[in-house]
């Protein structure tokens, strides 16, 4: 009879139980891992070898046989290590514990210590539901502690600390999740930014409505310092985004010591490439745009990414998930962000301001054709940054981040109010459907918007988006209805690169 110990994986987003089957059968002796392991559990056995020695403890001269569980699932995380660890522990009667409802979690080190894993966050929040009571984890873990109740966390350095408390001879200390405090890191105050008060609104309408912006302006006019500016004003996280941002996070293995507490904010490079920016590779780990989640993903010098990319961003800006399909494995990520892209307007980067252009009109042509039309029509506000003058620099600013973000606060909150019993979070959320049946507009004001649809000549997703930034900028003064003025407010909002 075999003994089960178990563990789990991840596959993407989603744990799977795994269950180590272990037993000695007659052969030539050897150590064998089956189940569809790949080469970083393959080998996993020398670790493994080298921690029981570290304890006192030989492999037996024997074939010994370990499964891996459900054999038809791709296992490619060393986090399944201590299981088979503690599976052996107790083939050879070293120790006698009950673990029908315990979870072993943990790679091992050739001294028998417990390393970091990836998406621990994941595995803790799923663990509950698995029917596990119990988790035994590395200690290295202790600050991706999620709030679970009636699941007992038992942080572990070593495999000899385990097998010490297996023995009785150490009692182990429950882990206490601990309320987590905000990062201290510095942000830009909308006080600090001169002028600009067109833009400020924008981000105001943004970090409200959770819209895409395009910024486009001459070089120093101010783009990346509104964008950075941004993070300061964005409303604060609710406990499902915390756990959805987190899950995110642990899965890539950059929690460190704590949990993230704030909205994100991601500023890849134009030289990035496609599995950076999507996702994907041999692990399937998340990309930028999952990393962005409930966040912003600034594309500083839009024009200057490759085509393809762009392109690429057409699904999840649309959707807000991204599906991806390699081998054996298809994994789907969360990708709900705003998008706040910002480029020059031609390749010299003074097209339409004050200082003179040295672009020829087919320079300006083949630099705006960068911007496909589907592209375009996915973003709700598209803004001209123009540069301050130094008349400006001298006045006061009264305004704080402080202040706009009350306003933001107070306008999800009425949002969120609106939204209840449905399955939408922000204006930006809705379908067509949903527009027509939850954003009241004044009759003055639905006029209004089919004049000026029909003259701008907006396709049916932009005359959507136009109402969903209305319905945003009514939100922000505290009204139930959408009126002319938030209308053309909106419009003021879609502007030309020059």
């Amino acid at each position: 009879m075999s003994d089960r110990i178990f563990s789990a994986v991840n596959k993407g987003l989603e744990t799977i139980k795994i269950e180590v089957e272990i037993k000695t059968i007659f052969g030539k002796p050897a150590f064998i891992i089956i189940g569809l392991a790949n080469r970083v559990i393959d080998e996993s056995r020398e670790r493994i070898t080298a921690a029981l020695s570290q304890c006192g403890i030989r492999i037996k001269p024997k074939k010994t046989l370990v499964n891996l569980a459900p054999a038809d699932l791709d296992k490619k995380s060393s986090s399944v290590e201590l299981a088979i660890a503690v599976a052996m522990l107790q083939l050879y009667g070293e120790v006698k514990f009950k673990t029908d409802q315990a979870l072993f979690l943990g790679e091992l080190a050739l001294d028998g210590r417990l390393r970091r894993i990836k998406g621990f966050v994941s595995i803790a929040l799923a663990a509950k539901e698995l029917g596990f009571k119990q988790i035994y984890f590395p200690r290295a873990n202790l600050g991706e502690l999620p709030e679970i109740k009636e699941l007992d966390f038992y942080p572990l350095v070593s495999l000899q600390e385990f097998l010490a408390f297996a023995r009785g001879k150490l009692q182990l200390k429950k882990a206490v999740h601990h309320s987590q405090v905000s990062e201290s890191n510095q942000q830009i105050d909308f006080a600090h930014i001169f002028g600009q008060t067109q833009a400020k609104k924008a981000l105001e309408i943004v970090a409200a409505g959770k819209h895409n912006l395009l910024m486009f302006g001459s070089p120093g006019s101010g783009k990346s310092l509104l964008a950075q500016a941004l993070l300061s004003i964005l409303p604060d996280l609710s406990e499902k985004e915390f756990l959805e941002i987190n899950r995110i996070y642990s899965l890539c293995g950059l929690l460190k010591n704590s949990l993230l507490t704030r909205r994100p904010f991601r500023a890849p490079h134009q030289s990035i490439s496609k599995v950076a920016l999507i996702g994907g590779g041999f692990y399937q780990t998340p990309g930028e745009i999952s990393l962005a989640h409930r966040g912003i993903l600034f594309l500083d010098e839009f024009a200057e990414f490759k085509h393809q990319l762009i392109e690429m961003l057409r699904q999840p800006l649309e959707t807000g998930v991204i599906e991806i399909s390699g081998g054996k494995q298809r994994c789907v990520y969360p990708a709900n962000f705003s998008l706040v892209a910002a480029s020059n307007p031609c390749p010299c980067g003074f097209a339409g301001s004050q200082q003179p252009c040295r672009c020829t009109p087919y320079d300006l042509k083949r630099y705006q054709a960068r911007f496909s039309g589907p592209i375009l029509d996915r973003i709700d506000l598209t803004l001209r940054i123009e540069t301050v003058e130094i008349s400006t620099l001298a006045t006061k600013q009264v305004e704080s981040s402080s202040l706009v973000k009350k306003r933001v606060m107070e306008a999800v909150n009425l949002a969120q109010k609106r939204y209840v019993d449905t399955p939408y979070n922000s204006n930006a959320d809705l379908d067509s459907q949903a527009v027509l049946a939850l954003c009241q507009i004044e009759a003055e004001a639905k006029k209004t918007l089919d004049l000026m649809a029909s003259y701008k000549k907006l396709s049916t997703r932009g005359y959507f988006k136009l109402i969903k930034v209305a319905r945003t900028i009514a939100d922000l003064k505290q009204q139930r209805t959408i009126s002319k003025e938030d209308i053309l407010e909106a419009f003021s909002f879609r502007d030309f690169f020059i």
